[in-house]
């Protein structure tokens, strides 16, 4: 890039190979990557884009913009992957998004903060409450609502990604870290949302032998996977990583399902291509 237009923000994986960059001021400008595979450039897209928010994934692999209200996933070659759309969402009057989305260090959950009510001009936010949305990053599904002891330290004049992030989230998803009125606010989840956030590799032969790692959230020692309707033999890493050898499958897009032990569901369309 020869010029930087507007207010940049700046995101990267947690080994600095990735970085993103987007532009937190009108008219904003085009959303970059830069990867340590090929230091002296940027991949920058032709859109132009007014970003108030900007995370990426610590895998790299991903990251999350929100622009014009809504919330873009893109991949790291900077091409849309998901537009979580807030049809799905349980609806709350008087709903105002704060800065500090998040996304799960695999990429399958998206942690969207915000508050039931306008942020005052200035504390204390008597009557209102914040909490996190968090929601699957592929179909933009509602997973989980957590509420906040207290509201976030937003003021009114606190209210893009310039001036402030008020929520980050661990290596797995379970604890988050809330700026909220009081100070620091560190909510422990019992559990983690099940999620899907990568595979790869994404294709290989129908007729099976393809070693392959899905990146997700949720995992569990038992938890159950199929591809394509049949079932796996899925090798448990951590909480976020499983393992598998692909089965001989039909050509075409498949389907992979993942389901724990106490019944929780969840599935991606086209997550394998058998060749």
């Amino acid at each position: 890039m020869t010029s930087i237009t507007g207010a940049p923000l700046l995101q990267a994986d947690h080994n600095g190979d990735a970085v993103y960059l987007a532009f937190g001021s009108a008219p904003g400008g085009p959303v970059a990557s830069w990867s340590a595979s090929a230091p002296n450039s940027f991949t920058v897209s032709t859109a132009k884009d007014f970003s108030t928010d900007l995370t990426a994934a610590l895998d790299g692999t991903m990251f999350a913009i929100r622009s014009n209200e809504a919330t873009e996933i893109r991949s790291s070659d900077l091409t849309l992957a998901a537009l979580p759309t807030s049809a799905e969402l349980e609806t709350i009057p008087n709903r105002v998004s704060v800065p500090g989305v998040a996304l799960h260090p695999s990429g399958a959950l998206l942690y969207d903060p915000f508050l039931d009510g306008a942020p005052p001009a200035a504390p204390p936010a008597t009557g209102i409450h914040g909490g996190v949305d968090i929601r699957d990053a592929h179909s933009g599904r509602l997973r989980m609502r957590v509420y906040l002891p207290e509201p976030f330290a937003m003021l009114s004049t606190d209210v893009d990604g310039l001036h402030g992030t008020f929520l980050a989230v661990d290596e797995n998803g379970q604890r988050l870290f809330a700026l909220t009125t009081s100070g620091l606010t560190i909510l422990q989840l019992s559990s983690v949302p099940l999620g899907i956030g990568t595979i790869t590799p994404a294709a290989g032969p129908s007729a099976g032998g393809t070693s392959v790692t899905i990146r997700g959230s949720g995992f569990q020692s038992g938890t159950k996977a199929t591809l394509g309707g049949t079932a796996l033999t899925v090798t448990f890493q951590d909480k976020n990583t499983l393992t598998f050898t692909t089965p001989a499958l039909s050509s075409g897009a498949q389907q992979l399902a993942l389901t724990n032990p106490d019944g929780e569901s969840v599935s991606l369309d086209a997550a394998f291509v058998a060749q």
